[in-house]
């Protein structure tokens, strides 16, 4: 699972971050390249090495539709065109679903390697709910916060970008994490174990201010610099799956701090530098 985690946020980061030059002849309306030898020429008649016309990244549209542009002779370049291909296909036509999607199969991975680290079996239950409620809160709902944060504050320059980071980081993250720490244990016991009809007086007991603030302090630690990073260089259309990413590494605190490891981790910690 520590793999998927990581497989991800390697892709992700080459999908945003992927240099948007047009230089394939290939694009309808875009420009023509010839090849010569080893030598390749566009369509201004400036030359480029073969090498690095293997690293330029095709794009019909400056938010999606990222096509990579590879030698056909490289195996390894032409699958990774197709995937950031195929990716940028799907997040354009279901936007909302990859989302709902690729958060909960990272919060998944993310919760059976927190369990795995310190217990003797997976509770699958548990996994199901932080699925559950990554999907629904991290994936679709932030998804949408997303688009609607664009909308009201367009552009890369550094009050929107600023404007963007703090108003995520102060409204809709603490929404996510109280979600997180009330809908987790509920789901768990009620949901997904036979916990009998839930009890109102103690219904969001599992959520606690100390908790709160700890993750909090996570949160703000991780996503005020990623935020700062996505708003700035990262498309609209890929920031979901970016997120989803960064996430996933957010999601091994919120599964020990749920499952009651997070403590004994800091006291871990703590003697280890003591």
């Amino acid at each position: 699972m520590m793999k998927l985690i990581i497989g991800t946020l390697m892709l992700s980061s080459a999908i945003a971050f992927a240099p948007a030059t047009v230089t394939h002849a290939l694009l309808q309306g875009g420009s023509v390249v010839k090849d010569h030898g080893p030598m390749i020429l566009n369509n201004s008649g400036k030359r480029l090495s073969r090498t690095d016309f293997r690293l330029h990244v095709a794009t019909t549209d400056k938010d999606s539709n990222f096509i990579a542009t590879m030698d056909d002779s490289n195996t390894d370049y032409n699958a990774l065109a197709k995937v950031t291909q195929g990716y940028q296909e799907l997040t354009s036509k279901h936007y909302l679903t990859m989302a709902f999607l690729q958060a909960g199969v990272l919060a998944s991975g993310a919760d059976i390697a927190t369990q795995s680290m310190e217990a003797a079996f997976i509770d699958y239950g548990h996994v199901a709910a932080m699925a559950t409620v990554a999907s629904t809160m991290s994936g679709f709902m932030n998804a949408i916060w997303l688009r609607q944060l664009e909308n009201a504050f367009p552009g890369t320059e550094s009050k929107e970008v600023a404007c963007k980071t703090m108003i995520h980081a102060t409204i809709f993250a603490t929404i996510i994490n109280s979600a997180y720490l009330a809908f987790v244990p509920l789901f768990t016991t009620y949901l997904y174990h036979d916990g009998g009809t839930p009890d109102l007086s103690v219904l969001f007991s599992s959520w606690s201010v100390d908790e709160f603030i700890t993750l909090t302090k996570l949160e703000l630690l991780m996503f005020i610099p990623y935020n700062t990073l996505a708003f700035k260089f990262v498309p609209p259309s890929v920031r979901p799956l970016t997120h989803a990413a960064i996430s996933a590494t957010f999601n091994v605190a919120v599964s020990a701090v749920t499952l009651g490891y997070f403590d004994k981790w800091c006291e871990s910690a703590t003697g280890m530098f003591s």
